[in-house]
């Protein structure tokens, strides 16, 4: 049986970006853009959040998967001081409606902030009952840059163990 994870890493961008309003920031795009291409071939999903040049993501997936991914992103020149902060097995998926969630809402971000005494978003400040809420409030969040394209659950849930004679000859039933 496979197992599922949850993994939560921060880093901090390698181009500052100043005086930052509204839209994508290029290299969040682009990560976007390489993620929702990407990680429906492996069934890794999850959300993305940047501000004050420090992005915030979760990944969700076969734990095989998912630390393949965060292998590349360790090794990716867009991040600096890449560090995983929440790693945890999960029955079921908090983001499985995506290969890559965007939340641009400040908002909502600062209020929660404002709420836990935290004056600024640096996400190298959370504890994991912070993290926790950062996710919570993703899951209700709207993404401005497209609409949920996975559904990792109904394909979890239905998959069927493949039985030998499947597997040698590539069948879906025995004859």
């Amino acid at each position: 049986m496979s197992t599922l994870i949850r993994m939560v890493y921060i880093s901090t961008t390698t181009h500052p970006v100043s005086d930052y309003v509204g839209g994508v920031q290029k290299d969040v795009g682009r990560i976007l853009m390489q993620a929702r291409r990407n990680n429906p071939t492996d069934k890794v999903g999850g959300v993305l959040y940047f501000s004050n040049n420090y992005f915030f993501q979760c990944l969700e997936g076969e734990q095989q998967a998912v630390n393949n991914l965060y292998k590349k992103i360790l090794h990716d020149p867009r991040h600096n001081n890449v560090q995983t902060v929440l790693v945890k097995r999960i029955d079921k998926r908090q983001f499985a409606n995506w290969s890559m969630k965007y939340v641009a809402s400040r908002d909502k971000v600062t209020q929660l902030l404002l709420e836990h005494g935290l004056r600024e978003f640096n996400p190298y400040e959370f504890d994991e009952v912070m993290i926790e809420k950062m996710l919570a409030l993703f899951t209700s969040v709207e993404d401005g840059t497209g609409n949920a394209d996975q559904d990792y659950d109904r394909h979890e849930s239905t998959s069927k163990p493949i039985g030998l004679w499947s597997r040698l000859f590539n069948r879906s039933k025995a004859a």
